[in-house]
């Protein structure tokens, strides 16, 4: 027979909980029926009871009525008179007097066969018809009209109250045909039939047999209809669940007939109004059982969980040394667990791995002295007997004080370096684990290595040359020897990166850092900032300021002889040279992000200078610096408040006509005045400045055209724009003359863009093609300078130009040196052969014109002829030469 199981335990709980349930909700269930039964049959007895009284009280008040009426022929004498012999006085106190005996009657009158009033209980009857519903009277005169008849709901109109007419034929002795009225307040009729009734929600009906209703309660007025009568075929018998005679829902009705034909009183009440009282029984039994529910549900939940604990925690004391040794086998590293007398308990595979050397020796009871002097051997394989002991004593003592010293790292023979972790159990043993952290040091390295040093040259980048050179700075103060720092930039480099490839670029940094370490002193530090960028910092190189510059500059000559020598890139020979700036430090506290800002200016001198140099940190040149900053700063104002204006200098044919102007920029600074262009081109160039300052230009020079081709004397002006290496260079250049020409409305062929030599030489392709682009469009070339460039001659033919400027340095030397003189003549030999205007600028005496003239020079520009002016004096000189 096997043992019972507690885990079966929580199951039979829940059957018995389910069990209890079922009975108690069955329970509740039988009891909610057996008391709506009861509400069913207490509402219906009381409904019945209602009925039969209602039923009696109408025909006891109508049966009065009647009686009163059969009166009226013999209160009146009507069987042995004639019409004629009716006194309406007394015949009317007659009637007064017998309806103020009723309870029931309101009026009572005698009417004639055509309805006239004969006597009335009302002072004002005899002089007022009664309103009687059409066709009433007609009915009560019927030959087969014998007894009391009922009419229609009707307005009295004495009194403005719904009223009934009880009305009974009467007959003279002559045979003539009268009716007896009695008109009955429906109101009063109410207060008859619910004398004592007390059914909440109860409907009552009176109708006729044709399906008229006569009245109702609640009175519903003009709103609704009542439905149609809907009751047994049986004069008593009962109904559940058909509508109710006045809202039509399900209810209980119950119908009796009057003792006059065709009269029936009906009692309907809604089932929601016979259960009211029932519902809320059942609602409270149902509380009531949920209550119960909940509460067995809950001790049931309680004693599951109870169990279901019991049954855990057994099941997880069965599986504790089973999941402790799967943990302990599946961790990453090694674990040893010693007891208060530091004897082995347990150990896992990863200790073994480890330790391979203690595989076959380790076992349950062995002492950890054991294991270390097993271990410190092959750790210590060349010491002596004194110095393995005193290993091992040294390492006894550390775990013996494991709270101060819980974590430590060992360097295994093989280069693994492995953390061992020592913490104290509360039973006084001792649980060391090691976890080999190998890959984390060499990571933490690497991380290290590129975290301050360059990873292609392996020098340190510029975080730990900012380091190293903010310390120095403070320690070459207080000691007072002075130090040095270089600034190096590689020269041309850019163009031995796009001509030979990215890989030949590193090849060259590399031998670069080579040769940089060889020129300097181990105590110095070479640094690579990036690209082609290298930083020497000299230390302690003298305690004066000239012996320590003596010093650095030897240094930096040495450098620069260095990098002269030939460099083997593979497969190619490069001859290169760099540019160093330089400055001290030591003899004031500077930052290091000062010294190299100083370094790299004075690097820029050399740059200037076309590079291979060393040049030392002057103060005026952070001074140049300053200015030229501020002089951006001020270009970018001026751009944005319009400070700008353009001047025009006109170019005259040889007969004296103008045939248009050159576009000059000029700066109206609200504080230096006029500033030349000289001054601001060149920053303009160097920033990103000129390509909106050229297309400010170029805009403003269409507008100008557009604007001069609506005036006789400027239709046919040419202006000639110069244009900007950088503004050239855009990808977008083409497109932005195009839109610039279809906004203003410009005509192409009167815009001239002057390109200078250099430009168009920088890259031949790229020019020839978007020249190429606009000479579609009508915008016409010139070359701006021309004369001055050394190989320009070859790429003329494939240039589609169509004007060549005469540089104004060739045109200065005219008659004064020789060689200028060909040079013009050949420029404009050329041009004539090549089908090209030829102008010369910077025309200045009659001389220089007329030779320009004697040789067949097409146009002139200069101050002889005209300096640059505003667009309004160029507007005059217009008028006064077409005058």
């Amino acid at each position: 027979m096997r043992p019972f199981s507690t885990s079966r335990i929580p199951a039979i709980v829940w059957a018995l909980v389910v069990l209890f349930l079922a009975v108690l909700v069955s329970a509740a269930g039988m009891l909610a029926w057996t008391t709506r039964k009861a509400a069913l049959e207490s509402s219906e007895e009381q409904v019945v009871r209602f009925v039969a009284g209602a039923e009696v009280a109408l025909n006891r008040s109508f049966l009065s009525v009647d009686l009163m009426l059969s009166g009226v022929d013999n209160l009146l004498g009507l069987s042995t008179s004639m019409v004629g012999w009716i006194d309406a006085s007394v015949s009317s106190n007659l009637l007064g007097v017998v309806t103020r005996g009723s309870m029931l009657v309101s009026v009572t009158a005698l009417l004639d066969a055509e309805g006239r009033v004969l006597a009335s209980s009302e002072s004002t009857g005899a002089r007022h018809a009664l309103q009687l519903p059409p066709g009433f009277l007609q009915s009560v005169l019927a030959p087969t009209a014998s007894g009391l008849l009922v009419s229609g709901p009707a307005v009295s109109f004495t009194s403005t109250r719904t009223v009934l007419y009880l009305a009974r034929p009467l007959q003279t002795a002559s045979g003539a045909r009268l009716v007896g009225v009695a008109e009955v307040p429906v109101s009063k009729l109410v207060a008859v039939l619910m004398q004592g009734a007390d059914v909440s929600g109860l409907e009552v009906a009176l109708d006729r047999g044709n399906g008229e209703t006569l009245l109702t309660i609640p009175d519903l007025g003009n709103e609704v209809q009542p439905q149609p009568v809907q009751v047994p075929q049986e004069p008593r018998e009962r109904a559940w669940g058909v509508p109710a005679r006045l809202s039509g829902v399900p209810a209980l009705v119950v119908s009796r007939p009057l003792i006059y034909p065709g009269l029936r009183i009906s009692a309907s009440l809604p089932m929601a109004m016979a259960l009211a009282d029932w519902e809320r029984e059942r609602n409270a039994i149902a509380a009531v059982t949920l209550v119960f529910c909940l509460m067995v549900l809950a001790a049931g939940a309680m004693v599951a969980a109870f169990f279901q604990r019991i049954t855990a925690a057994r099941q997880a004391m069965a599986q504790s040394k089973a999941t402790l040794d799967q943990a302990l086998e599946s961790m990453v590293s090694g674990f040893v667990l010693l007891d208060r007398r530091h004897r082995v308990l347990h150990w896992n595979r990863r200790f073994g791995e480890i330790f391979p050397w203690l595989a076959d020796t380790i076992a349950p009871q062995l002492p950890f002295r054991a294991i270390l002097e097993q271990t410190v051997p092959h750790h210590l394989p060349h010491a002596g007997t004194e110095e393995l002991r005193q290993w091992v004593e040294l390492r006894l003592a550390r775990q013996r004080n494991a709270d101060a010293h819980g974590v430590h790292e060992q360097v295994q023979p093989d280069g693994r370096c492995i953390q061992i972790t020592e913490r104290p159990t509360p039973e006084g043993g001792l649980v060391i684990t090691y976890h080999d952290v190998t890959v984390l040091r060499r990571a933490n390295a690497e991380i290290e290595n590129l975290a301050f040093y360059d990873p292609l040259t392996g020098l340190p980048n510029r975080r730990l040359l900012l380091d190293r050179l903010g310390q120095a700075a403070v320690l070459a103060q207080r000691s007072g020897q002075l130090g040095a720092l270089l600034f190096l930039d590689l020269d041309h480099f850019k163009a031995l990166n796009d001509t030979l490839g990215h890989e030949v670029g590193d090849a060259l940094l590399l031998q670069v850092a080579l040769r940089l370490r060889t020129c300097v002193r181990a105590a110095d530090t070479v640094a690579r900032l990036g690209g082609d960028e290298f930083v020497i910092m000299l230390n302690e190189l003298a305690p004066t300021g000239e012996e320590a510059a003596r010093l650095a500059q030897r240094i930096g000559e040495k450098i620069l002889g260095s990098l002269a020598e030939p460099y083997m890139l593979g497969q190619h020979a490069h001859q290169g040279s760099g540019s160093l700036g330089a400055t001290l430090f030591g003899t004031t506290l500077q930052t290091a992000t000062e010294l190299l800002k100083q370094a790299d200016i004075a690097m820029y001198q050399v740059k200037a200078r076309r590079g291979n140099g060393l040049c030392f940190f002057d103060p005026r040149m952070q001074v140049a610096i300053n200015d030229r900053a501020q002089m951006e700063a001020d270009l970018r104002e001026a751009l944005a408040q319009g400070h700008f204006t353009l001047h025009y200098q006109p170019q005259y044919r040889l007969d004296g006509g103008i045939v248009g102007a050159e576009v000059l920029l000029r700066w109206e600074h609200p504080e230096r005045g006029m500033v030349s262009p000289a001054q601001f081109i060149t920053v303009a160039e160097e920033s990103d400045l000129i390509l909106h300052i050229g297309q400010w230009v170029l805009r403003t020079a269409c507008q100008q055209l557009a604007q001069w081709q609506k005036t006789p004397q400027g239709r046919h002006l040419q202006l000639s724009v110069n244009v900007s290496a950088r503004q050239f260079r855009q990808p977008e250049f083409v497109r932005q003359v195009t839109e610039t020409l279809q906004e203003t409305g410009a005509r192409a062929h009167l815009l001239t863009l002057e390109l200078t030599e250099s430009l168009v030489l920088d890259n031949v392709d790229d020019a020839i093609g978007k020249m190429h682009q606009l000479r579609t469009k009508g915008v016409r070339f010139s070359v701006d300078d021309f004369g001055t460039g050394y190989s320009s001659l070859a790429y003329l033919t494939r240039l589609p130009l169509h004007q060549l400027k005469i540089d104004q340095s060739f045109v200065r030397n005219l008659g004064a040196r020789a060689t200028d003189d060909v040079i013009v003549q050949t420029i404009i030999g050329m041009g004539r052969n090549l089908d090209l205007e030829v102008i010369a600028e910077g025309v200045e005496t009659q001389e220089q014109k007329d030779f320009l003239a004697r040789h067949g020079c097409d146009l002139y520009q200069g101050y002889l002829l005209g300096r640059p002016m505003a667009v309004a004096a160029f507007g005059a000189l217009l008028a006064n030469s077409a005058a």
